[in-house]
């Protein structure tokens, strides 16, 4: 899980291809690069918080064998619960920035 920074520039952490609390605690979404695999259609959202019922955020539907880029900066999304990704189809690969 990724650890929060105050200030500075983006922090990362890699997507683990299934549900995960990305990071934990207040935060800021700046944004995420994700993949899909060519065998699957990858569908995930990104909710404020530690669960799918967390404030939905954003989401993430790249083709099949596709890249997709979101990016909220340099201001971003405030996440008070952190950032929880739910992997809704597919066996997404890539990564969240965050501050």
């Amino acid at each position: 899980m990724g650890q929060r920074s105050n200030d500075g520039p983006a922090e990362v952490v890699a997507l683990t291809g299934v549900d995960q609390q990305a990071v934990v605690g207040t935060c800021v979404f700046l944004g995420l690069g994700v993949n899909d695999d060519a065998e699957s259609n990858v569908h995930l959202h990104i909710h404020n918080g530690t669960d799918n019922t967390g404030t939905f955020i954003a989401s993430s539907d790249p083709s099949n064998g596709g890249h997709d880029e979101l990016w909220f900066g340099p201001g971003g999304v405030k996440c008070d619960g952190g950032i929880f990704v739910d992997v809704v189809t597919g066996t997404p690969s890539g990564s969240i920035f965050f501050r």
